[in-house]
């Protein structure tokens, strides 16, 4: 795990050790703020931006390391020594764009090597949301909430419950698919609706995303979350299931796009053509 994974992808609560990238986190954070850099999402200003580290870990790592410092006044005169007890320390880095700044609350366990993220804002479902906004040309009202839904509960550590409305927003999708091939007469209805979900896919091919076509398996593996899988399991694939999704977003709003176009293409060669015929 890296130090940008941790700030812009890890839910709370999720625990940070020597297995999964506890020593490359610390170091980076006890480096200086002008080496410390992480690129990633601005929600305030919906822009993608770099992030320098303005405050690392306190006083833990002032005491413990050696290797970096933070005044005392960050705190209050109150707090400081219960932050102490409790080992709450905070983690800020700033927008270079823009100044604003993302704070992270963590829980930080030296002697045994543990980093887990208590509190953050923006929040990373706030980051991950607001990179969604830009399919609400592609997708309707309701599955874009569905879609926001799922990354608000993955990134509070509901990776079950996260799986369900992504299946929702693949099944949505085929039945849009669906009602097109209906509206012009080019599908059996009944024969359909008996169909796998695998094979309303190929049933439905000219009219789907090519990635859905050839990754069928996505719904297969969002059903086996939702039934069999634990939910540490599913957020483990979480991220991408989600990327999974984007793709064939993506690639619906290139469709749209070009679909488009060559309406305005026509248009204006037909505009001609009726020019030149008087």
């Amino acid at each position: 795990m890296t130090l940008e994974e941790f700030v812009f992808n890890i839910p709370l609560y999720h625990k940070v050790d020597a297995s999964n990238g506890y020593n490359d986190i610390i170091e980076d954070l006890a480096q200086s703020s002008d080496d410390t850099k992480v690129e990633g999402y601005n929600p305030l200003h919906k822009k993608d931006s770099t992030f320098h580290l303005e405050r690392g870990l306190g006083e833990l790592l002032e005491c413990s390391m050696g290797q970096y410092s933070l005044a005392d006044h960050f705190y209050n005169t109150y707090s400081i020594s219960i932050l102490k007890e409790l080992k709450v320390k905070s983690i800020v880095f700033k927008c270079q764009r823009y100044d604003d700044e993302i704070t992270i609350l963590v829980y930080h366990d030296y002697d045994n090597s543990i980093l887990i993220k208590v509190g953050q804002y923006p929040s990373v479902a706030d980051i991950h949301i607001g990179q969604i906004k830009q399919y609400d040309k592609v997708l309707e009202k309701p599955a874009l909430k569905e879609f926001t839904k799922a990354i608000g509960l993955a990134a509070n550590g509901v990776g079950v419950g996260s799986f369900v409305y992504l299946r929702r927003i693949f099944e949505g999708l085929i039945y849009d698919a669906y009602n097109e091939a209906k509206e012009k007469d080019e599908i059996d209805v009944e024969e359909f609706e008996k169909q796998r979900m695998d094979e309303k896919i190929k049933t439905l091919h000219s009219y789907l995303p090519t990635f859905i076509v050839e990754h069928s398996s996505i719904y297969g593996i969002l059903s086996k979350g939702i039934h069999e899988l634990s939910e540490d399991e599913c957020l483990e694939y979480f991220d991408t299931m989600r990327a999974s999704i984007e793709m064939i977003l993506d690639q619906r709003v290139e469709l749209k796009k070009k679909k488009k176009k060559e309406e305005e293409v026509k248009k204006k060669i037909d505009a001609i053509t009726a020019k030149l015929k008087k």
